[in-house]
C-alpha cells in the first residue's frame, strides 16, 4: 500500500494537508478514494470522492461542488489555489 503523502509547503511557507489528513479519515477511506493519492490538495476537482470520512459518495461534479461549498477543508483550502 502506498504511503500517505505528508504535508506539503506552498508558496508564502505556509504549510497544507492533503484533505484525508485535514479530515481525519481512515486508511480504508482514503486509500480507495479518487483523489488519493495526488489530488488530496484540490479534492474538490474529482468527482466520486469518499468525502466525509467516506459517508457521502458523490457522482457528479454538480453534486461534488454542492457539498464542497459546506466543507471545512474547501472553505480553509481552496481560495488558496
Amino acid at each position: 500500500m502506498k504511503e500517505s503523502p505528508q504535508k506539503y509547503q506552498i508558496s508564502g511557507g505556509g504549510l497544507k494537508m492533503n484533505c484525508w489528513e485535514f479530515m481525519k479519515c481512515k486508511e480504508s477511506t482514503f486509500s480507495v478514494c479518487p483523489a488519493y493519492p495526488d489530488k488530496g490538495l484540490d479534492c474538490w476537482k474529482v468527482t466520486g470522492t469518499n468525502c466525509a470520512k467516506g459517508a457521502i459518495e458523490k457522482a457528479t461534479a454538480a453534486e461534488k461542488i454542492a457539498h464542497c461549498r459546506n466543507c471545512d477543508f474547501y472553505k480553509t483550502y481552496a481560495h488558496k489555489f
